[in-house]
Parts: structure tokens; sequence; C-alpha cells
């Protein structure tokens, strides 16, 4: 008989990842177009881009240097008549971005901590997430990526060939979903759609 007994030292510390690798990115969808995404990553000692948690202050400079600089530098996007809506994300409600919040659309925000609150635990109110999140997933995971990069350079090819008239039948849609929830007096309402 052969046997073959592999020793390990139980007192040696294996190094594990906390955590699966990811990539976290952010989206805006204002009704007429979809802004570049944004994915939340800082180089790291090896001089390779790494994917970080969302904090308040980082969220506030995503604001500060990418999303309101993208929305102001387009023709078709009125800064200063949209209305904004995030969650109540921690990031989201950080003392820093509800002041830049407010400095920049006033009393037009739907958020947490804003006299106007987003549902809690709506997502299926949100076209983000009641379409492009699991249509861009279908679209970026077909190909089988096998690296972080893969999806990384997907998504944005993804997003520029979605066209006009399914950008404009899911903003569309929304209106039907908030009809559907107010006719079920704030109830579950998927299942009549």
């Amino acid at each position: 008989m052969i046997g073959l007994l592999l020793f390990e030292n139980p007192h040696e510390l294996m190094p594990q990842p906390l955590n699966d690798e990811k990539i976290t990115v952010w989206v805006g969808l204002p009704s007429e177009f979809i802004l570049e995404p944004y994915f939340f990553e800082e180089e790291d000692n090896h001089h390779q881009m790494k994917t970080v948690t969302i904090n308040g202050q980082r969220y506030k400079e995503m604001l500060e240097n990418f999303v309101l600089p993208a929305m102001r530098s387009r023709p078709d996007c009125d800064v200063a008549n949209m209305i904004f809506q995030q969650d109540g994300a921690p990031p989201h409600i950080y003392r820093p971005v509800k002041n830049l919040l407010a400095a920049t659309f006033e009393n037009r925000i739907i958020s947490r901590h804003f006299p106007v609150s987003w549902p809690p635990r709506s997502p299926d109110l949100n076209p983000l997430d009641f379409w492009l999140w699991g249509y861009l997933k279908s679209k970026v995971f077909t190909h089988s990526p096998q690296t972080l990069n893969e999806p990384k350079q997907a998504i944005p090819d993804e997003i520029s060939a979605i066209t006009k008239e399914e950008l404009t039948k899911a903003v569309s849609h929304f209106s039907e979903r908030i009809n559907a929830l107010i006719a079920k007096n704030g109830g579950h309402f998927e299942h009549t759609l």
C-alpha cells in the first residue's frame, strides 16, 4: 500500500486575502445619457491599480473631480435643473458629501438625510439596479473574463453600445414602477409588472 501524508505546520500562518478580488464601479444615469464609469481604485506599492473600499472622502473626490465636471461639460446635461438621487449608503451621507450636493443641487436631492429620502431597500425602483447592472453583467460575463482587467475594459464598451432607445425604455419603465409602488401602497409590486 502506498500512502501520502502531507505535513503542514499547524502553527504557521498562511496569508489569505480578506475578500475576493472585485471591481467597484460607479455609473451615473441621467435620463438622456449614461456617464462614463468610474472605478474606485488606487495605485498600490507595486504601482498596480487595486480596488479600494468606497468611503465618504473617496466618494466626495469622485463627485468633485469626475462626476460634476463630466456633467457640466455635456451640453445635454442641465445640472441647474437636475435632481440628484442616491441611496443612503454611509459614503453618500458623509457631511462633506452632503454639503457638496446641497451646494450643487440645492433642494433637488433625493437621499437619506435630505428632505426627500429614497425609500430604503428599494433597488427595484432604481434604473441602475433594476436594469443597468444586470444588463452589463449579462454582456460582460458572456465572454468569461479571466482577469479583473477584462471586465474593466468591457464595461465602458458595453455602456457606449447602449442605444438611446434602450436608455429611454429603461427610464420610462421607472415611471411604471413608481406607479405600481403607489398602487400597492408601498408593498411588493414586481410580480405585477
